[in-house]
């Protein structure tokens, strides 16, 4: 890692610019999983709960397993709400606070990587008001990403000190620990503390004893999670609606997936669609080779193993920028194994630190060409900085609540049946009845197994007086779930009173 002297301006720069692009999301409510996790979640009113926490799932819904245990993020939560009140100005001000930390960080993350004080202020700046975080800045539940983020650069860094400070080795598995019980996915954190260490001509057999400590928090970590989840280690079940691909064959979602990875790389360098939602239809599960999407995605995967050979011989911020981008995405890619979700924006929070290395390194070459080429690489990083605040300070306040964020976003991604139902019910909530039946019927259009949808589009039809029509809607919510009461009732009623039972 570089040693010379460091001014503190570099890192508060850019935590300073992490705040100011996201100061719109102050201003928010809650939306989506804030609503459950922050709103009206039991578990962080009081901090009596706090010890019981680290015992506990992430989701607590009765009947319900979701096989996700963060009790770290939960137990800030409760710490955030019992310092600053119920309301969401309190947890909006902490996200944003932890992204500019988690900002400062990476700019001593890509000086490790080998960067120069310049462009790799250029990157950290990029990482700072990135448009494809707005989701996890501006999301309260969101901060799973930040904390897993956060502690994890902050072991990496830890990690590289160890080498002429051996005490550092616990502290860097200290904070190894506190990212995977922020999220599961920092779990395979020391695969990039092994990588940047034979990088570093580190021989193997003192890469494997520095690596011991995180072995025993990784069990740490897993037996606490034992303990929490119990035989619920994993959900139950993918649900296809979430993600399509899991539920169409290991194949189908293996090339699905490497497309997903295209579509992230995508968003990383033009982040002007930008969207909540990318469950069943937005993105088309990729079924053969023969799919040019398929062979998009393996090339992208050949040239990311590549820049990590390539770069190990020629150029090691290329080889880390990979690294980063692989060992963070990977847990959540669907590549290895199924998971709840074929893509959020939010799961690029760590690995985009990949991306913006790479771009600052692209910078630096350009810079050295020569002097006239220093110009014209400083010209560039500044516009990409601009551009990528301008569209963050933008996006921001779709977040505001349920009812802007899904009638927002679903413009964007018109082929989501659940972007198409969100905006429908939350329509319906605010008395727009007629908007709400034109997406309450995209919805089922777009996903006719969409049972609960054909319920609530039959509800609206019902009190509008459309009786036949909202049968037929009530019949197939019950032929598609058969073992829920609400559908049934709703029809009973129908049929004897002409209006259903409000939901």
């Amino acid at each position: 890692m570089p040693t010379t002297r460091t001014s503190p301006w570099w890192p508060l720069s850019v935590a300073l610019a992490a705040v100011l692009v996201h100061l719109g999301s102050l201003a928010n409510g809650f939306a989506l999983d804030d609503v459950p996790l922050v709103r009206d979640n039991p578990a962080i009113v009081s901090l009596s709960s706090v010890p019981r926490l680290l015992v506990s799932p992430y989701w607590a819904v009765p009947g319900e397993h979701y096989g996700l245990y963060r009790p770290l993020t939960v137990i800030s939560l409760a710490l955030n709400r019992a310092a600053t009140g119920p309301g969401p100005l309190g947890f909006h001000l902490v996200n944003v606070l932890l992204h500019a930390g988690t900002s400062a960080l990476a700019w001593f993350a890509l000086r490790r990587a080998g960067m120069h004080y310049g462009t790799a202020l250029a990157g950290a700046w990029i990482f700072a008001v990135h448009p494809i975080h707005s989701e996890a800045v501006a999301n309260v539940a969101g901060r799973a990403e930040i904390l897993a983020a956060l502690l994890a650069i902050a072991a990496w860094l830890a990690h590289g000190r160890a080498l002429e400070r051996p005490r550092w080795r616990w502290g860097a598995a200290g904070l190894y620990l506190a990212a995977i019980l922020s999220k599961e996915g920092a779990i395979a954190a020391p695969v990039l503390f092994a990588a940047d260490d034979a990088l570093r001509g580190r021989r193997a057999r003192s890469i494997a004893s520095r690596l011991g400590p995180y072995a025993l928090a990784a069990i740490a970590a897993l037996v606490l999670r034992g303990v929490a989840l119990g035989s619920h280690q994993a959900a139950e079940a993918t649900i296809a609606l979430d993600n399509p691909a899991a539920a169409a064959g290991t194949l189908p979602r293996i090339f699905t997936a490497l497309w997903v990875q295209v579509r992230y790389l995508a968003l990383c360098v033009w982040p002007r669609h930008l969207s909540s939602d990318y469950s069943f239809d937005a993105i088309p599960v990729v079924r053969s080779l023969s799919d040019p999407r398929a062979l998009a995605g393996a090339a992208l995967a050949v040239a990311i193993v590549a820049a990590i050979f390539w770069g190990a011989r020629r150029s090691p911020p290329v080889a880390r920028a990979a690294w980063i981008w692989v060992v963070f995405m990977l847990p959540s890619s669907n590549l290895l194994f199924p998971s709840g979700t074929l893509m959020g924006e939010r799961l690029a929070y760590l690995p985009s630190l990949g991306f913006c290395l790479l771009a600052g390194h692209a910078a630096a070459a350009l810079a050295a060409r020569g002097s006239a080429w220093r110009g014209a690489a400083v010209t560039l990083s500044i516009a990409a900085v601009a551009a990528a605040s301008a569209r963050t300070w933008a996006r921001v306040p779709a977040w505001k609540d349920n009812l802007t964020l899904a009638t927002t976003d679903v413009a964007t991604t018109p082929r989501s049946a659940k972007l198409q139902a969100g905006a429908g019910i939350f329509l319906e909530e605010a008395g727009r009845d007629a908007e709400a039946e034109a997406h309450l019927r995209l919805a089922v259009e777009i996903d006719p197994t969409y049972a609960q949808m054909h319920y609530n589009l039959g509800v609206l039809l019902a009190r509008r007086g459309a009786i036949d029509e909202a049968a037929v809607h009530f019949r197939r919510a019950i032929e598609l779930v058969p073992d829920n009461p609400a559908p049934r009732r709703a029809l009973a009623d129908l049929m004897r009173r002409g209006t259903p039972a409000a939901p």
